[in-house]
């Protein structure tokens, strides 16, 4: 990127803009060595037991284990960063968040790790430009040099946003989605190794192909499974919640942000209805309180939703 649309896009970051300013001022005071923290190699020694080791990673497909890399030093740097005043808004979004979702696993909570992470650092907007801690990482990357590869994994992983896939079948280990409004097709990865059958309606984050030349999308989250209700109650919601003339941004906008920030985690706070290890299970929709088993109405009232049963 050129300095002056560098310089651009910076001015209309005001959170970043003041980050960057504030680290050119102390770059050589040794209070916040942000060049080792973009360039990977984090000072702070309890961040790095949570990253994932290289051995780790070599049980990884190459895929998968490419985004799982750049989750872990998204956030040693998220950590560190958010202990700054600049990113005190950002702090404030998460710590809120961590206490109302409690976010790790069902039965603890239907918001896995996976899920939140990927919420907290791409999609949690604050200020009045919608920077998230993604952005913010990626304007200090440009200015202190994080390197092109990292940056182009982070940027993917910024645009990303969750989704509402159907299955169309498998083409050997890959997964065949289809999304319900765009209608685009992919064929990705499932890490968690939950096969699924053709038909289900997918609530996921799939990133694009992480190897130059590959085609091979990643389902980087676990599998949400829509059970209740079918594919024309959601298509119904869509046409409900956008105008007739509604474009495919306010589409993406919808998905990635929701009308409210908590919008799409009470969805999946509220319609959690069972899990197995490869797979979480959702019933209702967003607009509809009744239709969700968790919600305040239907946990007043009862929640009168479909019996099923999970084919293991």
């Amino acid at each position: 990127m050129d300095k002056k649309k560098y310089d651009q896009t910076l001015s209309a970051r005001p959170i970043a803009a003041k980050l960057v300013a504030k680290m050119k001022r102390s770059r050589r005071a040794k209070v916040v060595n942000i060049k080792n923290v973009l360039d990977g190699r984090a000072t702070a020694e309890e961040l790095h037991k949570t990253v994932v080791t290289q051995e780790e990673l070599a049980g990884f497909d190459l895929a998968h284990a490419a985004y799982v890399y750049t989750q872990n030093q998204v956030s040693v740097m998220s950590e560190q960063l958010t202990a700054l005043k600049e990113m005190a808004p950002f702090a404030d979004i998460i710590s809120k968040a961590e206490n109302l979702y409690i976010p790790s696993a069902p039965p603890m909570s239907p918001l896995t790790t996976s899920y939140f992470t990927c919420w907290a650092f791409f999609d949690a907007c604050a200020g009045p430009a919608n920077e998230t801690i993604g952005t913010t990482i990626l304007e200090f990357g440009t200015a202190f040099g994080i390197h092109t590869e990292m940056l182009r994994l982070i940027r993917l992983m910024q645009e990303s946003r969750m989704g509402l896939y159907i299955h169309k079948g498998s083409e050997g280990k890959l997964a065949v989605l289809e999304d319900l409004v765009t209608g685009a097709v992919c064929r990705a990865i499932v890490p968690t190794g939950y096969d699924g059958k053709k038909g289900e309606l997918w609530y996921v984050r799939v990133l694009p192909p992480s190897i130059h030349g590959s085609m091979e999308h990643v389902v980087f989250t676990t599998p949400y499974i829509v059970v209740h209700p079918q594919l024309a109650d959601w298509l119904a919601y869509f046409r409900r919640t956008f105008i007739a003339t509604a474009g495919f941004d306010d589409y993406e906008r919808h998905m990635k942000y929701g009308p409210t920030r908590e919008y799409w985690n009470d969805f999946v706070f509220e319609a959690y209805v069972n899990h197995q290890m490869e797979a979480i299970y959702l019933a209702g929709l967003p607009d509809i309180p009744e239709s969700r088993p968790h919600s305040e109405v239907s946990q007043v009232n009862g929640w009168r939703g479909p019996d099923f049963i999970i084919q293991r």
